[in-house]
């Protein structure tokens, strides 16, 4: 036996093996001259879904306690010997696309790249939602007008980005018609006002002057509870667009001079607003929200205002008359703004953050190890899971080595090259030639699947050789089933060549020896 793969494939089971464990395989190892990898636990996914049943919402805080424990698998995998390779699958279970290779019954088109559903995830609603969106023709007075999962995307993003720019200026509006009203009672005040100071109302003009003064109170702070809704509001599109809208849309929209100065004079302002709020909020803390006790210090602030953020800011902090000039030149500016990409495919969020998770573990690999750092291998799992096609998990490991390179030259001031021959070395993806013959099942052919590893022989570090029939992970051993296994080796010897020979082929056949009881290796 040359290569042994430890499945660890739960935490319990992992965390039951002792250190000492690892140390003596490594030493039975040096005797035997093979080579020992792990198999990470299957429920782990990299990017920070949840992966519990009906558990699949993404969160930060997922994301980076499944970083702590790909550290801790890594340490295990430095007990092991040197360069050892660590395999994480690229997916715990998230829902990516529904694939269709044949056209089906009644439909005139196939689906644009064989996506029949799409799953797209809400990046900004804090429950990241995930739903999926579906490939339909529908049928117009005109004729049949086929509506991709893309299509609805692009709508979804617009249709919400829409909404809530309406709210904003529904605000306006209603702001609009209480000032109409308010300059009618002002209207009718000013005379009462003078015959008040004269002295010469009679009973029922003061009562009018008293429920007007009344109803222009009410109104004024409606008004100012419609500014704070507007302001909020505005803040949270600028905070969509800065974070989720297209780059090169966002770098178009501020060439214009004039959005940019704009932009750049309220950040300005609302940085300096948004301290002094900071400072006031400190006080009043400390007096426990007693404003008459903390009054005194709430004057010190607002008198150093002047000295600190300068005499123009000051006259302009207070002056709600331009504070409504700056608002109608922002509203002006978010007309103009590109949408946001708010709802995006499940597979490509789960690119940028599996990428962020790998080039961060692999950033401690090398700071702990250096060049005898752990190998970190992502296996592609099933087609229809995040990650699980060639294209999509070459990209997200040639993204992972692009962030770990740039943190080598970065922070431990290492040459570009350097870096990504070292990101090249240690990070790279795992092919299970039995998972991506699950493609079967949505019509694909042997061809179609052999295909798949020539898109992802170059990144290749690790192989996984299992048989099945194309319909369930069967882990038959090779030959028990009809996995196209020769086509697929010839591709990855093709695109990797002298390396081939280097990557172990791990014989996954459990599966058989699990169902009937006995050695698949008699059959």
């Amino acid at each position: 036996v040359k290569h042994v793969e430890l499945e660890l494939i739960s935490p319990e089971l992992f965390d039951s093996v002792p250190k000492e464990h690892f140390v003596e395989m490594r030493r039975m190892s040096k005797l035997t001259g093979a080579h020992i990898n792990i198999h990470a636990p299957a429920q782990m996914d990299l990017a920070g879904f949840g992966t519990k049943q009906g558990q699949n919402q993404w969160s930060e805080a997922q994301r980076k306690e499944v970083e702590e424990s790909m550290e801790h698998m890594i340490d295990r995998g430095r007990d092991l010997g040197e360069n050892t390779v660590v395999n994480f699958h690229s997916s715990g279970g998230v829902q990516a696309f529904e694939w269709q290779a044949e056209k089906v019954l009644g439909e005139k088109e196939l689906p644009p790249e064989g996506k029949r559903k799409i799953f797209v995830i809400d990046q900004a609603d804090p429950r990241h939602q995930i739903m999926p969106l579906e490939y339909e023709e529908k049928e117009y007075f005109g004729g049949t007008k086929p509506w991709t999962p893309q299509e609805r995307m692009e709508m979804l993003n617009r249709s919400q980005w829409d909404q809530e720019k309406l709210q904003l200026f529904n605000y306006e509006k209603e702001k609009a018609e209480i000032n109409d009203r308010l300059r009618n009672i002002e209207s009718q005040t000013t005379p009462l006002l003078e015959g008040k100071n004269k002295g010469v109302l009679n009973e029922d003009e003061k009562k009018q002057l008293d429920d007007n003064m009344r109803r222009l109170q009410v109104m004024g702070n409606h008004i100012s509870e419609l500014n704070t809704h507007m302001d909020t509001q505005m803040q949270d599109l600028h905070d969509k667009f800065v974070r989720f809208a297209h780059e090169g849309e966002k770098k178009e929209f501020f060439s214009n001079t004039k959005i940019k100065n704009d932009y750049d004079e309220l950040a300005d302002f609302s940085r300096k607003k948004m301290e002094i709020s900071d400072q006031q909020e400190k006080i009043l803390r400390e007096f426990n929200w007693d404003i008459e006790k903390a009054r005194p210090e709430l004057e010190k602030i607002k008198k150093d205002i002047p000295k600190k953020y300068g005499n123009e800011f000051s006259k302009e902090y207070g002056d709600e008359n331009k504070m409504e000039s700056r608002r109608q030149r922002l509203l002006n500016s978010i007309q103009q703004m590109p949408i946001p990409e708010r709802f995006i495919p499940t597979d490509q969020f789960a690119k940028e953050k599996l990428s962020e998770t790998v080039a961060n573990s692999a950033f401690y690999a090398y700071g702990k190890y250096k060049d005898k750092a752990p190998i970190i291998a992502i296996e592609n799992v099933f087609p229809d899971w995040t990650l699980g096609r060639a294209e999509s998990l070459k990209e997200a490991i040639v993204e992972s080595r692009k962030k770990f390179a740039e943190k080598l030259i970065e922070k431990k001031n290492i040459s570009k090259e350097k870096a990504n021959e070292i990101a090249n070395k240690l990070i790279g993806a795992t092919w299970d030639v039995g998972h991506i013959t699950q493609l079967r099942k949505f019509g694909y052919s042997d061809e179609d699947i052999a295909k798949e590893a020539a898109k992802i022989a170059p990144v290749v570090k690790h192989i996984h050789v299992t048989d099945n029939f194309g319909f369930s992970d069967s882990h038959l051993a090779p030959g028990m089933g009809t996995v196209p296994i020769k086509e697929q080796l010839k591709k990855l010897k093709e695109g990797l060549g002298k390396e081939y020979d280097k990557v172990a082929h791990i014989i996954e056949s459990g599966g058989f020896a699990s169902q009937f009881k006995q050695s698949p290796r008699l059959q």
